[in-house]
Formats: structure tokens, C-alpha cells, sequence
């Protein structure tokens, strides 16, 4: 795939941004993302945005959003799921022959939505819904059946956010940068049995956008680029009731698909960093076995090796992860512009050495229904 990322732009995570609006907060990405590719407006064919209405807080909200996400008199088009799909769906816009530069944006302002009613909203109206279905209540189900299947310990779910909560001190633009220790999590209150509050990402304010280009302009704009090597995609059923909930299926598809369009044979030996949406510690584990980073059944004691080590030959999550910034629906974007950071050897004081390859991964929907799965490179492919 002859595509290449060549503009990385963050706004800065938080609980609350009261200070700016939205379109402030989504320029903020976007217009970091077009300096950091040396390029204006002018420069961009496409625009692709990911976003969801009820999160917005207003109908159709693209039509306030997406002028400040570079839509104005630009092709756009809008994904209402999380940014890594409006991520594909722009790399298959230049896959057309249509489009050459394309911007790629997500945001969210939690502290502005009323994020539990919006995700019970989603839910089925007549069997999911008058019960209060949320994320929560249904990861803390995946998590339970999980943790039973394969033995998970609350010290080994939690060794996750640990790990995850150090890293973070490095990146300036998390949400929280405080470390906690093991027993800090287990101590924290049970919001839904097995998941203690810091199980479980925070909810932020932020917004991230990327500049795609073909290879042939990406060569003459910038040295610095993350190719994108693979990427799959996958979705569970809809109704908990009809997926076993101790394994991520759509996941392992996905990581398939990406892994074979990138040549990747043995995923627990080939990355050098990895970054995960994380809907829960839990589901960390759980992806560290989908996705084929450890051995079936062994994903708890694999993140007891990853927090007691003091170096690991894969890198997961150097920026925190989710458990240090998670704005909602721009989360799994934020995934991969980490992971292309990474690879442009341009991530700063979380920069992993000599990283040249780096899995991404988003997910979204109940009990993690939907998985993207893409692998950057800093090499071009051969043709």
C-alpha cells in the first residue's frame, strides 16, 4: 500500500476543555496536523471526519464541525464511529485514484455530553435498553466471563493500568499524568464487578488529526513518514447473547487481515510498539491474546512480565494509552497517530528506540463489538 501518514496533530487531553469550543478544540488538531506536513488547506483534495451526533450534542452536526476540521468547500465525507474507520476510509479514498491528500479528523468533548444516556441510547430499545446497558456494564460483563475462562487475577488486570499509568508521565498532552501502583487499583471503588474505577479508561476532552498522501507526494513533502503496511478490520454480533464474550473474534479477524496484507508472521516477535484501545484492563489482556502478542490463556502473566520488567523487546502503549487520554470517539485515532509517531522516531520523551514497526488498534461498540487493526512502518513497502 503506497500510503503514507505525513502530519501527526494532537490537541491537548483533559477532563474538561470549558475554556475553548468544539470547532476550537477540532482546530486545534487539524491545523497542527497540516503544519506538522507543511502544508495549508489548500493542499488537502479530501476530508474525512469521525464523529457521532449525540456526542456532538446537535443534529447533523457535520455541518457545524466540519469547517473547522478542513471540510470548507473540500469533499468530506463522515464516519459516525470511532476515527480509525474514518482513518480506512480515507486510505481507500486515495486507493481509488480520486484523491491524492486527504485530512482525517475525530474529536470529543465529554464533559459536554451525557456519555452514559448516549450509550444506552445506542442500545436495542425492547431487551438492552430498559435495563441501562452501557459499555461499562457490558465490558464489566466481558471482563467477568473473561477473567473466568482463563483465571484473570485483579493484580494482573491491574499490573495493565500500572505500566500504562507510568508511561504516561512522559506524554504532555494526557489526560492524567499521575502514576498508581498495583494496589492503588485493586483499592479504588468497584464501579461494575470485576472493574474497579481505575480499570477503566477516563472520559476526555481532545481531538487528533492526520494528513494521508500517496507515496510519490509523500516523498516530496516530507523525510519523516509512517507507512501504512496493513490494515483489516472486523464486527462482532450485535446482541451480547449471540458471541461468546471470553474472546474478541472480530479482533483476531481483523489482525488477520492486517497481518497478511503487511507480511506479518509472527506478531509477538515483529512489533516493535503497540498501541491498544483499551476499553478496560480486562480487555487489554484480552487483546494482548487476539492479537497474537502472547500465547493463548497467558495474557495475565504476559502483563505481569511487561510491568516488572525494566525493558521489553514490544513497547505496549508508550503514550499511556487510554487509561491516560480517551476522547471517545477520536481514541482509536489517537492510537495510531502514537503508533506513526513512533515509527517517524518523532514521539519525544516516550519515543521507543529504534521502533520501525508498530501495530494500531481501535475498537468500539458493546463488549468491544467493532475491531480496526493497522501495521505502520517506517520503510515503504516494495512494489
Amino acid at each position: 500500500m503506497d500510503i503514507g501518514i505525513v502530519g501527526v496533530g494532537q490537541s491537548v487531553h483533559a477532563s474538561a476543555r470549558h475554556s475553548v469550543s468544539l470547532s476550537e478544540l477540532i482546530f486545534e488538531s487539524t491545523k497542527a496536523a497540516l503544519d506538522d506536513a507543511g502544508m495549508s488547506r489548500a493542499d488537502v483534495d479530501a476530508v474525512v471526519i469521525a464523529a457521532h451526533d449525540l456526542v456532538d450534542g446537535r443534529g447533523i452536526s457535520s455541518m457545524i464541525t466540519a469547517t473547522a476540521a478542513g471540510g470548507h468547500f473540500r469533499d468530506e465525507i463522515r464516519v459516525a464511529d470511532d476515527g480509525a474507520y474514518a482513518f480506512a476510509l480515507a486510505c481507500m479514498r486515495i486507493l481509488s485514484g480520486e484523491f491524492r491528500t486527504v485530512l482525517v479528523a475525530s474529536w470529543a468533548k465529554c464533559s459536554e455530553s451525557p456519555i452514559d444516556t448516549v450509550e444506552n441510547l445506542g442500545c436495542d430499545p425492547v431487551y438492552q435498553r430498559p435495563i441501562g446497558l452501557t459499555n461499562l456494564s457490558a465490558s464489566a460483563l466481558q471482563a467477568d466471563r473473561y477473567a473466568q475462562q482463563y483465571g484473570i487475577t485483579d493484580r494482573q488486570a491491574a499490573a495493565v493500568v500500572a505500566r500504562s499509568r507510568r508511561y504516561g508521565l512522559k506524554n504532555p498532552q494526557a489526560n492524567i499524568r499521575r502514576s498508581v501502583t498495583i494496589e492503588d487499583v485493586i483499592g479504588s471503588p468497584m464501579v461494575a464487578t470485576p472493574l474497579h474505577a481505575l480499570d477503566v479508561p477516563p472520559r476526555s476532552d481532545g481531538s487528533c488529526a492526520l494528513v494521508l498522501r500517496k507515496s510519490a507526494a509523500s516523498r516530496d513533502k516530507r523525510s519523516h513518514t509512517a507507512w501504512i503496511r496493513g490494515m483489516g478490520w472486523a464486527i462482532d454480533p450485535y446482541f451480547l447473547g449471540d458471541r461468546g464474550l471470553n474472546d474478541l473474534r472480530s479482533t483476531k479477524s481483523a489482525a488477520m487481515r492486517a497481518y497478511s496484507m503487511a507480511g506479518i508472521l509472527s506478531p509477538d516477535t515483529e512489533f516493535d510498539v503497540a498501541e491498544l484501545q483499551s476499553a478496560s484492563s480486562y480487555h487489554e489482556l484480552m487483546l494482548y491474546q487476539a492479537l497474537g502478542l502472547c500465547e493463548s490463556g497467558k495474557s495475565g502473566d504476559f502483563a505481569e512480565a511487561l510491568e516488572s520488567a525494566t525493558t521489553s523487546a514490544l513497547a505496549i502503549n508508550p503514550s499511556g494509552g487510554t487509561f491516560c487520554a480517551n476522547p471517545y470517539t477520536a481514541s482509536g485515532l489517537v492510537r495510531i497517530a502514537e503508533a506513526a509517531l513512533q515509527v517517524m522516531h518523532r514521539a519525544g520523551d516516550r519515543q521507543v528506540n529504534g521502533a520501525s514497526i508498530a501495530l494500531a488498534h481501535a475498537c468500539s461498540g458493546l463488549a468491544a463489538q467493532s475491531n480496526a487493526v493497522f501495521v505502520l512502518s517506517s520503510q515503504l513497502a516494495a512494489q
